[in-house]
């Protein structure tokens, strides 16, 4: 009975199609569009499968000179072109009987042996010949009755999609495609590619579009089916569009404009020729894919309106106390055989920090945020060290924003964050002045907190770091960056020999140079005093019978030089106060009497 039903709702759906598709071809627009399409050629079925093999989503195919000829377009630069077999038939000459043209039989001579003649022959030939798709060409606008993407959102999309890849006899997956096409069907992959960032309606279409093509038109390039047999591409779009429109106003969701100049687009003349001689097919594969579909979605949202019971039912947190910090990079984990850790510590990483921004969020009420319930919340889920990691992460990459106060960022700066992956835990969904709250009330609650530690022995988190890693100069810190730069390169060339590809940069190189730093043995030198201790580590596991060297650990050791303190230099008038009071006193010279009596 449900059966019946479909395909009575399948017919009626498809009686509009026509009839919609009928009207579009007495407009003017449409007339326009065929006159273009009149100077493009159909290709046969084998050059057709060779296009579908090297650019499965090409629409529009002509040679280089027609598209300019014809097309007002050219090709553009470095694009490559679609190679195809054009025909090439070469004249040659050859003996052959002469035929009387009265009694069609052959000439005798006096011997009684056929006279010959020498005549000329076309002997068939094909040579290679390369065409562009419209994709590759830029100039004068082709004319398109096709409306504007499809947009819109579809109810329950998730579940239909899913149901659409369980029905679908290949595999499909989003790729950016260049060109402009919102999917293809790849013959030789046998797989559907479909164009990520589009609506839902239109990907949903899309998608049902390409499972047509997939069911309909697959070709073994083996077969030997007689050419008649054998659809055009025309034929081909027709049916894959007239059943994704069929599909889709099963559902409810709205494709008729741009279905029926899709269609229309695709057919050469006003009587629909290849709809009408297909409409069987396209009704009887959107009613199996209709019923296929109502299958897999019933299941579908069932299973979801279960998990939605088992999710309000269970409302606990995931809690992340026995899950350690991992510092190091992801290929450090592969060598060492820590994947796993790692793995779990990034996973972690990205929960806290939305831990984090979810407290500050739910605790922030009428332009106040309850800090101390806020931290203790993320407490509650996450270990101090995580917390603060994150925290100080997040900082690390927000040092020039104001709302940090400098204390804090003085404080983040003192703590190890590996920069893989770390773009992915930053608390970046709430205002910044909030987070730097949250970090203040973090650390005012961190000392009550490890007061049992320090009672047993142990340092704090907080002290053990800020006491462990000294701050370094921006200087320093490019000289660390390019020794790391440098190892790595080395140890790579120890491990993989002549096959390694990692290389130190020239900007390592100029750094290395320019502040006079050399590596020797497991110590950095700049200027002949010793900068970083080198840490060397190595896999805990054979590799081609010998174990690898990872990448090293660098520790600060360059002794600080305590610096005399210089005196203020005076001013230059308490300068000259100063030379004066050191100068000895001068008098004015005696004058000597003369006491000229005028007696000689």
């Amino acid at each position: 009975m449900a059966e019946n039903k479909n395909a009575q709702q399948v017919r009626e759906i498809t009686d509009k199609l026509e009839q919609g598709i009928k009207e579009l071809f007495e407009s003017e627009r449409f007339k326009e569009y065929l006159r273009t399409m009149s100077k493009f050629y159909n290709y046969s079925f084998n050059n057709t499968l060779l296009i579908a093999m090297q650019k499965p989503d090409a629409t529009l195919i002509a040679g280089y000179t027609s598209w300019q000829r014809n097309f007002a377009r050219h090709v553009l630069k470095g694009e490559k072109g679609i190679k195809i077999l054009a025909p090439a038939p070469y004249k040659a000459t050859m003996e052959m009987e002469k035929i009387d043209p009265q009694t069609q039989k052959p000439i005798l001579d006096a011997d009684g042996k056929p006279v010959t003649e020498t005549v000329e022959v076309m002997r068939p030939a094909f040579k290679v010949v390369s065409v562009f798709d419209v994709s590759q060409t830029d100039g004068k606008e082709l004319p398109d009755i096709v409306v504007d993407e499809l947009t819109g959102s579809v109810e329950n999309y998730a579940a239909f999609f899913e149901a659409l890849t369980q029905i679908s006899p290949v595999p499909i997956a989003f790729e950016d495609i260049s060109g402009g096409a919102k999917g293809y069907y790849h013959l030789e992959d046998r797989r559907i590619a479909i164009q990520k960032g589009m609506s839902e309606i239109q990907t949903i279409k899309t998608a049902i579009h390409e499972i047509a093509h997939a069911k309909l038109h697959a070709i073994n390039p083996d077969e030997k089916a007689a050419p008649e047999d054998r659809k055009d591409r025309h034929t081909k779009e027709v049916e894959a569009e007239s059943v994704a429109y069929t599909v889709c106003q099963r559902y409810g969701i709205e494709t008729s404009d741009y279905s029926f100049g899709y269609i229309a687009g695709w057919s050469s003349d006003k009587e629909t020729k290849e709809l009408k001689g297909s409409l069987e097919t396209i009704r009887s594969t959107a009613a199996e894919m209709i019923e296929s579909i109502d299958g897999k979605l019933k299941v579908l949202l069932a299973e979801k309106a279960q998990e939605q019971t088992v999710e309000v039912e269970v409302e606990a947190k995931p809690v992340y106390h026995d899950v350690p910090v991992y510092r190091e990079t992801a290929n450090y984990a592969y060598e060492a055989g820590e994947l796993d850790a790692y793995r779990t510590s990034r996973d972690a990483n990205m929960a806290c920090k939305e831990a984090i921004e979810a407290a500050i969020s739910e605790n922030y009420v009428d332009y106040r945020l309850s800090t101390r319930v806020a931290v203790e919340t993320v407490l509650e889920q996450f270990p101090e060290e995580r917390v603060q990691y994150v925290l100080a992460n997040t900082v690390q990459h927000n040092l020039h924003d104001g709302r940090y106060h400098a204390e804090n960022k003085d404080w983040a700066e003192t703590i190890s964050v590996c920069e893989e992956n770390s773009d992915a835990f930053i608390v970046s969904q709430v205002h910044p002045g909030l987070v730097n709250l949250f970090i203040n009330q973090f650390k005012d609650l961190l000392p009550d907190k490890s007061q049992e530690q320090i009672e047993a022995g142990t340092t704090p988190t907080l002290e053990k770091n800020a006491a462990s890693k000294p701050r370094l100069t921006p200087d320093e810190r490019k000289i660390r960056d390019a020794v790391m730069d440098t190892l790595k390169a080395r140890i790579a060339y120890s491990n993989d020999g002549m096959m390694s590809t990692v290389k130190v940069s020239a900007q390592s190189q100029k750094i290395m140079a320019q502040h006079k730093i050399k590596i020797d043995g497991n110590t950095v030198i700049q200027n002949g005093e010793p900068m970083f201790a080198i840490h060397r580590r190595y896999s805990s596991r054979k590799t081609q019978g010998c174990y690898r060297e990872l990448t090293p650990t660098l520790e600060y050791i360059k002794q600080e030089k305590a610096q005399e303190a210089k005196p203020e230099k005076p001013s230059i008038r308490e300068q000259l106060k100063s030379a004066a009071k050191a100068q000895p006193e001068r008098k004015a010279p005696v004058k000597e009497k003369k006491h000229d009596m005028g007696l000689e």
